[in-house]
């Protein structure tokens, strides 16, 4: 039963709100995490594929504590893999060492969750938003039989690309086409892809503005997916359109899927526009996606919703316990992940005119700007003195070479 008040009430149950939830309710807090699905997790619509805890700490080396926020548990992971492959037009491949965890996001989902039930969270599934009360002293929701209020002190939105939280908040979340992707996925049986490696293939035939993928999943299974972005897309085409383009036609990945057989279709929006210029207003945080809280270059989210969620949760804590102001759950996640974003956002607008055509992208090839010291930098988001100065002859010359 959903009582009348809670000193933070978390909307949506993704990794963001479930590690928001957990820290809130580790602090004694009284805590509601809800969320309109039948089942956490279900559907999922992720690639499943993230750093393993020794990148994760190359990635994040400021956050405290981080294996308490970012450590799966075993029988949530499917399979770890040792390298990231990365396929460009005219046969150029590219192989970074690069240890990651294959999840069930299905499996991790949940036990997110449960954790946050173990720390004294409630939780209530098939619990949709409405709409803020107009004091903003709470919420709105429809349950399967009815509607009602639930009072909160503060309310989390942890809600999604598109968040209703930060829009009814009064946040700014619009953004231009260049700032979302969208995913679209085969979780296919009868691979035949080597379990140690991650393939990503670029190309405007193939994934124009983002990238395709296999993710394995151990055995002959793996996640097939493909990323657009609408700006590079041909007029009259969609995403499907793409998807069937690779994995019938790409030279290299089709081979590994001419027996592969779909066991389930998954897509979905990813912001790639970096985060909101505000994320605390009033009584009110967004964290995660709703949050723009993922990584540009690679639309990546679960390490960074964890970590922000831990951070939202907490501050919520210091401000409800100790008086101090909630905002300083923006200074903080700013001050350690605010470098990451901002340098993953400069890489993904330079990426932008370099694959705004196959011609660009195999002149950058032809030059060797493109090699496995770039391609590691971008991984984990670096801007050394050396990418500065490639930077501006890569933008100088291209203008002038190819009128961008």
């Amino acid at each position: 039963m959903i009582r009348n008040d809670y000193d933070v009430l978390v909307v949506g149950a993704g990794p963001a709100g479930s590690s928001a939830a957990r820290s809130a309710a580790e602090e004694g807090l009284r805590t509601l995490l809800i969320d309109r699905k039948l089942e956490i997790g279900v559907p999922n619509k992720c690639g499943e594929f993230l750093p393993s805890f020794e990148e994760m700490k190359k990635l994040a080396p400021n956050v405290k504590e981080l294996e308490k926020i970012f450590d799966p548990p075993e029988d949530c992971i499917v399979n770890r893999t040792k390298y990231v492959r990365f396929f460009f037009p005219k046969d150029r491949e590219i192989v970074v060492p690069f240890k990651g965890v294959v999840v069930d996001r299905k499996l991790y989902d949940k036990y997110l969750a449960m954790e946050a039930a173990r720390a004294g969270a409630e939780v209530s599934l098939l619990t949709r938003f409405l709409t803020l009360l107009k004091d903003e002293t709470g919420i709105r929701v429809r349950t399967i039989d009815t509607e009602f209020e639930i009072k909160s002190k503060i309310i989390i939105g942890a809600d999604g690309t598109n968040s209703n939280i930060a829009r009814s908040a009064g946040l700014v979340t619009l953004r231009g086409s260049l700032d979302f992707s969208v995913g679209f996925q085969y979780e296919m049986v009868r691979v035949e892809h080597d379990p140690d490696y991650v393939d990503m293939y670029f190309g405007r035939e193939y994934a124009p503005g983002t990238y395709a993928w296999i993710i394995p999943k151990g055995d002959d299974v793996a996640n097939v997916g493909t990323g657009i972005r609408t700006p590079f897309m041909v007029k009259g085409t969609n995403i499907r359109d793409y998807q069937r383009n690779f994995v019938t036609k790409h030279p290299i990945a089709s081979k590994k899927l001419k027996k592969a057989t779909p066991t389930a279709i998954k897509a979905g929006y990813i912001p790639v526009g970096g985060p909101l210029s505000k994320t605390c207003v009033r009584n009110i945080l967004v964290v995660g996606d709703a949050a723009g809280q993922t990584i540009p270059t690679v639309g990546g989210g679960v390490p960074t919703a964890l970590i922000c969620g831990e951070i939202a949760g907490r501050k919520v804590a210091e401000h409800l316990n100790k008086d101090e102001a909630l905002v300083n759950y923006e200074s903080e996640w700013r001050n350690l992940l605010g470098e990451t974003f901002e340098n993953s956002l400069k890489l993904r607008k330079i990426s932008d005119i370099i694959f705004r055509s196959d011609k660009t992208l195999e002149f950058i090839i032809d030059h060797g700007w493109l090699n496995e010291d770039a391609i590691t930098n971008l991984i984990f988001c670096r801007i050394d003195a050396k990418m500065k100065l490639a930077e501006k002859t890569l933008l100088r010359f291209l203008s002038s070479t190819f009128s961008l």
